[in-house]
């Protein structure tokens, strides 16, 4: 889990304890004065708040875990970064981490990685490996796997060729952030040129 959704769980919990405790005790108040119906509005809606963040929690951690159990595992090599410019954390923007990889049939192949740390103090330096995992164009990685190793075939993916353009697979994409249709690389990270965020495909 990480520290984004450690702190909604924790919210969750405080908001599902809050209205679960009024509600028990607007529930005993009814039962003696008979006309308390309606403050059981309020610990309801807190009960209520609560419960979607904990769900909202559950789901994400369910859908990564899915990506781990199912997806292929490939060693990847941390290549750079690139700024997460969908949201801001103490006026600046988070940094994410670039890596390439070979796929099954040793074809190089580029994912971002949402690991949103600040800039500066990077747990992921340049060079060392990671594994990744990528199941139905989703990916997510291992933060306890960074390690040094030398991979079959690094050079080629750590260095900065430029790519033979009748190489390159386009293909028709939408954004998920903002739902415009652009066309892009296939196997490669590209931003999108409307609202700015990275795709994976």
């Amino acid at each position: 889990m990480t520290f984004a959704q450690k702190l909604l769980m924790i919210i969750g919990i405080i908001f599902t304890s809050v209205g679960a405790f009024i509600l028990a005790l607007t529930l005993g108040l009814n039962l003696l004065l008979h006309d308390g119906a309606l403050f059981m509005i309020l610990p309801i809606a807190f009960l209520a708040i609560g419960l979607g963040f904990i769900i909202g929690v559950l789901i994400n951690v369910r859908k990564k875990s899915n990506i781990r159990k199912r997806g292929t595992r490939y060693p990847a090599k941390i290549y750079g970064y690139v700024k997460n410019t969908s949201y801001m954390i103490n006026g600046s923007y988070p940094m994410n981490t670039v890596v390439h990889y070979f796929d099954n049939y040793h074809i190089e192949r580029e994912a971002i990685l949402p690991t949103s740390f600040c800039q500066g103090t990077s747990p992921y330096p340049l060079g060392m490996t990671i594994d990744i995992f990528e199941y139905q164009g989703k990916y997510e990685y291992d933060p306890n796997s960074v390690r040094y190793e030398i991979l079959p075939g690094e050079q080629e993916l750590m260095d900065n060729k430029p790519v033979d353009p009748s190489q390159l697979h386009m293909i028709a994409v939408t954004c998920p952030n903002c739902g415009a249709s652009y066309k892009k690389a296939a196997g490669y990270a590209e931003k999108c040129p409307y609202c700015g965020s990275y795709q994976n495909t």
